[in-house]
């Protein structure tokens, strides 16, 4: 919750927060231990009740030596809190006279090795011997433990099950998709497995043709990622940086505002082990063009225009018809809303604790 506010960070989040009314029970079925590094102080967000705790851990996330110092750490609050779980949600966990449960959300660097980091590739690196030390592993999409099957083959098979995750209910849409300053989106961090260059590229077709609209702009939410190159000097060697409007990382009230304003959410990766934004765009009432990609045709259904994710063609295509035609994205708008409330973390909360009853 420290390391990164992103991601796995929200996956934990919006996970415990499900989990909370479950320990919130008078029959004491379920006592809720939260784990956070010593020098967090964002705590505003964390659910309260009588069998919920907030335990500190010295240990750094992602520390070189966190396979070492983190079951001494262990070891010590488990004599005093007596807990028979751990779950690890970002892939990793750690030895202990205790159950193991471990949140595998995609295992795209076990393919693509180099768009890892030197830190990135020790720590994701031990994910082979964390599954094997699983009691039970959570896969977010049926496609995610299809590649587990796949690329840890010496893993029991039987201890994977799919909990997907969902997207928060919103249902006020703050500002409407077609503002008087529209704009498209893109949520994620710009690593080469987004894509953004062909998104890009899609763009500058467009303006080769004379089919870019002279107020197309394109938001880009998120941080730098640590392989590939920047969002600008793509777009500026492509001629259409102008068109850009780097957000950076935003909070996620800033997050929710751009969802709402957003005439379409853009997502063409490579590859998505579920594919969270989409949900999150579709819940707020704002149409998705994404990749048939990784877990990403699971998971928007018919709700969303998919496209090849080498096929600019077919991107730029896609964006012009939206951008134009307010009957097509009213339509994709409503499509989303009802693929959206299919999934639910009170729904994945529940699973999880199925996974650890039917474990014990």
């Amino acid at each position: 919750m420290f390391y990164r506010k992103a991601g796995i960070s929200q996956y934990t989040r919006h996970l415990l927060r499900a989990l909370a009314p479950f320990a919130q029970s008078t029959d004491d079925s379920l006592t809720l231990n939260i784990l956070l590094d010593r020098r967090d102080h964002d705590l505003d967000w964390l659910p309260t009740g009588p069998n919920i705790r907030v335990l500190r851990a010295i240990t750094p996330a992602h520390h070189r030596y966190e396979w070492l110092t983190l079951p001494f750490e262990l070891a010590r609050l488990q004599l005093r809190h007596r807990f028979n779980w751990l779950h690890s949600p970002d892939f990793i966990t750690a030895r202990g006279r205790f159950k193991k449960l471990i949140t595998i959300h995609d295992l795209y660097f076990m393919q693509h090795p180099e768009v890892m980091s030197r830190d990135g590739a020790r720590y994701y690196g031990r994910v082979g011997w964390s599954a094997m030390q699983a009691d039970a592993i959570i896969a977010v999409s049926e496609f995610t433990r299809h590649d587990i099957y796949r690329l840890l083959p010496n893993m029991a098979q039987q201890k994977v099950w799919v909990v997907h995750e969902a997207a928060e209910f919103a249902n006020d849409r703050a500002t409407s998709s077609d503002s008087t300053a529209p704009y498209a989106l893109f949520v994620g961090t710009a690593e080469p497995r987004k894509n953004l260059i062909t998104l890009l590229t899609a763009l500058a077709q467009l303006r080769q043709q004379g089919r870019l609209p002279a107020d197309f702009k394109l938001g880009i939410a998120g941080a730098q990622g640590w392989a590939g190159d920047t969002p600008q000097h793509m777009a500026q060697m492509l001629g259409v940086s102008d068109v850009l409007d780097m957000l950076g990382e935003v909070d996620q009230a800033r997050l929710h505002q751009l969802y709402c304003g957003a005439r379409m959410l853009l997502l063409p990766s490579h590859y998505e082990g579920f594919g969270l934004t989409a949900l999150e765009a579709m819940i707020r009432g704002t149409p998705v063009i994404c990749s048939n990609a990784g877990s990403l045709p699971e998971i928007v259904g018919e709700a969303a225009r998919l496209h090849d994710p080498l096929d600019m063609a077919a991107l730029s295509e896609h964006i012009w018809q939206l951008w134009h035609d307010a009957a097509i994205r009213r339509d994709y708008a409503a499509r989303g809303l009802v693929q959206a409330q299919r999934f639910s973390w009170a729904r994945a909360a529940h699973e999880t604790l199925q996974i650890m009853k039917k474990t014990a």
